[in-house]
């Protein structure tokens, strides 16, 4: 393309898209309420975009459950192959629950104006008969994962099939991401144009609750834990670590720059394969944003179709939050498909997903920069405290 005979190269990549279909849900969604479209064509519309999120939603099944299997034999073998010490392994456990903690806390005590239901229609997934088996199948899920990585020399090919279909369904998964420009169209048009600007504050407030939590969790955890290394080490980590912070919340991907975290280890003394060891490890381990994002996340849809939480019910999200932090996943739309997961297991309406759909991008990218923190931190201290001796 020439622009004034200069050759321009423009490149729509899934942000500029993202942020291209929201102002143009939104402006198409004003103009039907201000022309006073009838309800069949709101109707029409939802229709499309509900089918786009049972889509994502039946994916989520085989991501979770595979990817499931997947983490938990990795984990196991780390361990049995000596490759993760006990202090790494530690050091990433509590903070993984420090982060659950934070996020149903955060979650709840933001809490999130109710919006009724503009389409009683769509209320539920429709599968119901599945979910009384589906908190079994996560169970059945662990313990695969556990005997695929205790059976031995003669289970590798199980296990190799194992992760070639955890990877095969989350570039599934990516792929009908793409797509997500599309679906939120679908899904926010009509709503904006039968309730106006209202229905995005939901997400508006999901987005600054998992923003200030990410940012927050980051400085006072790791920050602190960094000071062990020294009082000017939280900086000195930032400037080199920097360019991976960026490209994971660009590429919402925690695992996109692992080469780039790796010279970034190198510029701060953590070379050979031990750094790249205590890397990888920290990736598979330190879900920190991951497991910070379902919990705010959980607790908003939750309030958002004026559902009650009491105590007991915020111990079950714990303990299943925990679980899926179990889960090997680190492509983009991790999360979301992890929370499609849990809203189902919640028995939650279909509608109470749109508002993750509507900045999914930004959700996505401030949990995958702060599991690559995480990865780092964990790195930097295993390599100075001398956890890998």
């Amino acid at each position: 393309m020439q622009i004034h005979g200069i050759p321009v190269n423009l490149k729509l990549n899934s942000t500029v898209l993202m942020i291209a279909s929201f102002i143009i849900s939104v402006l198409a969604g004003l103009i039907l309420n201000l022309a006073g479209a009838g309800r069949g064509m709101y109707v029409m519309l939802y229709s499309v975009g509900m089918a786009y999120l049972k889509l994502l939603f039946l994916l989520a099944l085989p991501i979770v459950f595979l990817n499931l299997v997947s983490g938990v034999m990795q984990r196991l073998q780390l361990r049995s192959d000596g490759l993760s010490p006990a202090r790494l392994w530690f050091f990433h456990s509590i903070a993984v629950v420090g982060a659950a903690v934070l996020g149903l806390a955060a979650g709840g005590i933001a809490g999130s104006a109710q919006i009724p239901a503009v389409f009683a229609g769509f209320s539920d997934f429709g599968l119901r008969w599945l979910r009384p088996v589906v908190p079994w199948a996560l169970l059945l899920s662990v313990l695969t994962g556990a005997a695929a990585a205790k059976i031995g020399p003669e289970g590798e090919e199980a296990r190799r099939l194992f992760r070639s279909l955890a990877d095969v369904f989350a570039y599934a998964g990516t792929l009908l991401l793409r797509l997500l420009p599309l679906g939120l169209f679908f899904l926010l048009c009509p709503m904006i144009g039968i309730r106006g600007l209202a229905v995005l504050w939901p997400g508006v407030k999901l987005v600054l609750v998992t923003a200030f939590c990410c940012a927050a969790y980051g400085t006072v955890v790791y920050g602190y834990q960094l000071r062990h290394c020294g009082k000017d080490c939280p900086a000195h980590f930032l400037r080199n670590f920097k360019p991976v912070l960026l490209q994971a919340f660009t590429a919402c991907s925690s695992g996109s720059g692992e080469g780039e975290a790796l010279h970034s280890l190198q510029r701060m003394g953590i070379a050979g394969e031990a750094g790249r060891t205590a890397w990888r490890c920290g990736k598979l381990l330190g879900k920190t944003g991951t497991v910070l994002y379902l919990g705010i996340a959980c607790m908003l849809a939750v309030r958002y179709v004026g559902m009650p939480v009491s105590a007991l019910p915020g111990v079950g999200f714990f303990v299943w939050i925990l679980l899926f932090s179990l889960a090997g996943m680190k492509h983009r739309g991790s999360g979301l498909y992890c929370v499609l997961f849990l809203l189902f297991m919640l028995g939650l309406p279909l509608r109470a997903a749109v508002p993750l759909l509507m900045f999914e991008w930004l959700l996505d990218g401030c949990r995958s920069a702060l599991n690559s923190v995480a990865a780092g931190t964990g790195a930097y201290l295993a390599d100075k405290l001398g956890w890998m001796k």
